[in-house]
């Protein structure tokens, strides 16, 4: 009997688009960022197609992990190009020309309600600033605001006299505590004459300041210690309510640019709650929230309110639908533009039920994703995937990776470790101190109670990670041998001290709240190590690395190799030239999940 073709091919894998952020022109059309393979572009509807806005250019904002890309201000766009310089275009077409110089990275580009200032996040040489640009070019850029390590979210207030934006300091990451500041500006707008504390702390995050169109309102994202506030300040009298609360309101910062708030011209706001990896859309209305149906996504991100209220923006998914750009409009969503097409039959997506079991007395949480078709008797061969961060989640967004290994007739388990976000403060921070042992532990457990549930096949569990769920891959595979068959890691940490003395601005302590300070503990740093323990490896293990990486580098991988080999245990490393922290080229992705299935066959059949 001859097999049935697969949908999932790694050729397959290579022809998706990413799709990574919406705005509005003033007219009303939908613009939104396209990214097919390594370049980025900007288009915009127009009539019953779509044209680039950035012909020729790739749109990569270039501060820390990038996000902010670009923005939509007057007749023009401004966005970030790859190489660093802030540019502007016409919207109705035509050349672009620098509004900054060419030095340093920019992000998250705003543009004054007058048109005749752009604000953005600078990054050079280390130092972090908010700085100040006339729109066309013909001034030099001023540092308007600067102190902080770290800058996000700059906003204007519709008079053009007031800004508000996020700044935090080392040792803390933004989720662990920020400051929502805003300040007044003197005639010219290149001063700035008053500054002030609005909400957030060392200790309390605070998340994407926003003024309502009208100026007479403040909204913002804030913690309360174990959830997360939706609050909203009177202008006029400046009385602050508490509007929403959820575990999932704040988002991690990992990139620039990130929106959960967007309000409407008639002073409606709407806002995305995502928790226990599920969206939820709520619609702010005469200070009452009420809940509005998210259509056939379960995963919406970047929402942005049309110019005439009438419509709202996203990019939505779900377990079984690929990421597009779409509009709700009389409460039906409507699809814009598409990351895949042909999308994908709906025998070649898996099915994504949400999963809880014990690991050390704890409740720990994750999403399982099941080949469509009968169980086998010995229940699935299992990939145990674990996400980046580590503070993140998975959420039930479209995945084509879990597709091609659903594809393959594999499971997926995708452990939401604690340390993750989406399920209360409190499970975010029970990975504080403890990255290395109760990441591990949540994974070995997770696989262990699938086994136990007669779901997966125990002699087929593989584990898989990129990232920061590389580091718990390689953990795993040392703390529990012969538990997995196999492992696969990318771009994965293999030595905590290399990574604390090398690693980029933004994380240069984020180590210091997950393992311990250092160099005060540094005996910490080496016994959480994976290269430390990589003698007790045993099982099967593929190593892929981007030669390019500038968060974990490629020298991490080559002494994890080294070591294996000392050992004997079965591996391969590849890296990848051209490469960075992830795969973006067609050529690398096609090769990387041909590299995956063959290793699969040979380790975990």
């Amino acid at each position: 009997m001859t097999a049935p073709l697969r949908w999932w091919t790694p050729e397959r894998m290579a022809s998706r688009n990413r799709i990574d952020d919406v705005a509005w022109t003033p007219d009303g059309r939908l613009a939104w960022l396209r990214s097919p393979g390594d370049r980025s572009t900007v288009m915009v509807e127009k009539g019953e197609g779509a044209v680039e806005l950035t012909p020729g250019r790739s749109v990569r904002a270039g501060v820390g992990y990038g996000g902010g890309d670009f923005c939509i201000g007057g007749r023009h766009i401004y966005f970030a190009e790859r190489s660093g310089p802030l540019l502007r275009a016409p919207l109705a077409g035509g050349p672009a020309e620098p509004v900054l110089p060419r030095f340093g990275s920019v992000a998250s580009p705003e543009v004054s309600p007058d048109g005749q200032h752009v604000l953005c996040v600078h990054s050079l040489d280390g130092t972090d600033v908010l700085a100040l640009a006339g729109t066309r070019g013909d001034r030099w850029p001023v540092d308007l605001v600067r102190g902080a390590d770290f800058y996000m979210q700059p906003t204007w207030h519709p008079s053009g006299t007031r800004i508000a934006w996020v700044e935090w300091d080392h040792p803390r990451m933004p989720w662990d505590g920020a400051v929502l500041m805003e300040a007044e500006l003197d005639d010219s707008r290149h001063r700035v004459v008053r500054r002030s504390a609005v909400a957030g702390s060392s200790d309390r995050p605070v998340f994407q300041p926003c003024w309502s169109r009208d100026g007479r309102s403040l909204a913002w994202i804030e913690s309360d210690g174990e959830e997360f506030l939706l609050r909203v300040r009177d202008e006029e009298s400046g009385e602050v309510k508490s509007l929403l609360r959820s575990p999932g309101l704040l988002p991690p910062a990992w990139v620039q640019g990130m929106r959960v708030l967007s309000w409407t011209p008639s002073g409606d706001l709407w806002v995305l709650d995502a928790r226990e990896g599920r969206s939820r859309l709520w619609k702010i209305e005469g200070g009452e929230p009420r809940e509005v149906s998210t259509g056939p996504f379960q995963v919406l991100s970047q929402i942005a309110a049309s110019p005439d209220g009438k419509s709202l923006a996203a990019i939505g998914s779900s377990p079984d639908l690929p990421d597009r750009a779409a509009v709700l409009r009389d409460g039906i969503w409507h699809d814009v533009a598409l990351s895949l097409e042909p999308e994908p039959p709906p025998e070649s997506c898996p099915t994504c039920e949400a999963v809880s079991w014990k690991a050390g007395g704890a409740d720990v949480h994750g999403l399982l994703f099941l080949p469509r078709g009968p169980r086998p008797a010995s229940g699935w061969p299992l990939l145990v995937n674990i996400h980046g961060g580590p503070t993140s989640q998975r959420a039930r967004s479209f995945a084509a990776d879990t597709c091609f290994f659903g594809d393959l007739g594999w499971a997926v388990l995708e452990v939401n470790y604690r340390g993750s976000t989406g399920y209360g403060e409190s499970y975010r921070r029970a990975l504080d101190g403890c990255w290395g042992v109760i990441d591990t532990l949540d994974c070995a457990s997770g696989a262990r109670a699938m086994v136990e549930r007669g779901v997966a096949d125990p002699r087929r569990l593989v584990v898989k990670g990129g990232s920061a769920g590389g580091f718990t891959v390689l953990n795993a595979l040392a703390e529990h041998p012969n538990l997995f068959r196999a492992g696969i890691s990318n771009y994965g940490v293999v030595d905590l001290v290399q990574l604390e003395l090398t690693t980029h601005k933004f994380e240069a302590k984020y180590l210091h709240g997950l393992v311990a300070p250092y160099p005060e503990r540094a005996d910490l740093f080496r016994e959480r190590s994976p290269l430390t323990k990589a003698d007790r490896i045993r099982d099967a293990l593929a190593i892929f690395q981007g030669a390019d990486d500038k968060v974990v580098p490629p020298d991490q991988a080559r002494m994890l190799s080294e070591a294996l080999e000392r050992s004997s245990v079965p591996h391969t490393c590849r890296v990848f030239d051209g490469e960075g922290h992830g795969w973006r080229r067609p050529e690398t992705i096609a090769a990387y999940y041909a590299d995956v299935e063959s290793f699969l066959a040979q380790r975990a059949s």
